[in-house]
């Protein structure tokens, strides 16, 4: 199966994660296109000034890949500047946000498996 995922249907979420502004959020794989633990595989595109609030996960294991843009990251309380090409893996049960405090778009890839 082939998904595109500069062509799935864009959704628009306000506080994600109790954060700031909209984020556009492009749901390409779901739980129920594989067979694996794999939760869902998103396409997240986060404006300048939006957020993606600070949050804790429970027994999943989350990757965000920065496509395009920076910003700053706050894992495990720690702020972190992140940039095009990073690949940030949030452990089960972690913790995380992501702010745009640039000018440009973040444009990221979010991949999350369950942990069995």
């Amino acid at each position: 199966m082939i998904r595109n995922f500069l062509e799935a249907d864009k959704q628009v979420q306000y506080g994600a994660h109790d954060g700031e502004g909209p984020v556009e959020l492009y749901e390409i794989w779901g739980n129920t296109d594989f067979s694996s633990q794999c939760d869902f595989i998103d396409r997240q595109v986060i404006p300048p000034n939006s957020t993606v609030g600070y949050h804790k996960h429970g027994s999943n294991e989350e990757m965000y890949i920065i496509l395009e843009g920076n910003g700053t990251m706050t894992i495990a309380g720690k702020e972190v500047k992140v940039k095009k090409g990073d690949m940030i893996k949030n452990p089960p049960f972690g913790e995380h946000g992501l702010v745009n405090d640039s000018t440009e778009n973040i444009d990221l890839l979010i991949i999350q498996i369950a942990v069995a």
